[in-house]
């Protein structure tokens, strides 16, 4: 029966660890979304003057694709090399996210399967600039430890938000924004 402390204590250890990576991956709970205070339309954010040709908007989504297609690869077990991510996103975001991950796979956490990503919205902050904005399900996309799912609560759908910038190469993530600065609405 020695066991049963050690099983015992690594499952509260995955419960903790699950609960971080939860609130790692954005989102928060209801309260705290209902808790903010809804804009009156004297109060939103004026949209930019600037507009993106239809060329960037593609673009600007295959980047949110691509960069979504490698941190969930990541994230379910596949080597943590940034060499492919490093094409379309910035060495700060790349290193921020692998960074994350490794910890997580280092205490034996990986996720199975993947979110539901959603409503990829593209809008324009400036000459070349842009922000990419997502709702990410997370509730199918489980984190599991020793083949267990760990037991961390389901919130549906919860904004992403990206900030991209278009460098002589092209346009690249720079920066993963606090979901509370979504424009869209999950």
């Amino acid at each position: 029966m020695t066991k049963t402390p050690i099983r015992r204590s690594r499952f509260l250890a995955v419960v903790v660890a699950a609960a971080l990576l939860s609130a790692c991956s954005g989102g928060g709970d209801d309260a705290d979304d209902a808790a903010l205070p809804v804009p009156t339309p004297a109060e939103e954010t004026p949209e930019s003057e600037e507009t993106l040709s239809e060329e960037d908007v593609r673009a600007l989504e295959d980047l949110h694709d691509r960069y979504w297609a490698e941190i969930i690869a990541i994230e379910n077990g596949a080597p943590l090399d940034g060499g492919s991510l490093l094409e379309f996103a910035s060495p700060d975001l790349v290193e921020k996210r692998l960074t994350m991950v490794a910890s997580y796979h280092d205490q034996g956490f990986f996720r199975e399967g993947e979110p539901a990503i959603t409503d990829v919205t593209v809008l324009s902050v400036g000459e070349d600039s842009a922000r990419v904005e997502s709702c990410v399900n997370e509730d199918d996309w489980p984190i599991m430890a020793d083949g267990v799912e760990a037991p961390i609560e389901k919130r549906g759908a919860t904004p992403r938000v990206f900030l991209a910038e278009l460098n002589p190469e092209g346009w690249i993530l720079v920066d993963q924004l606090p979901q509370e600065e979504a424009v869209i609405s999950c």
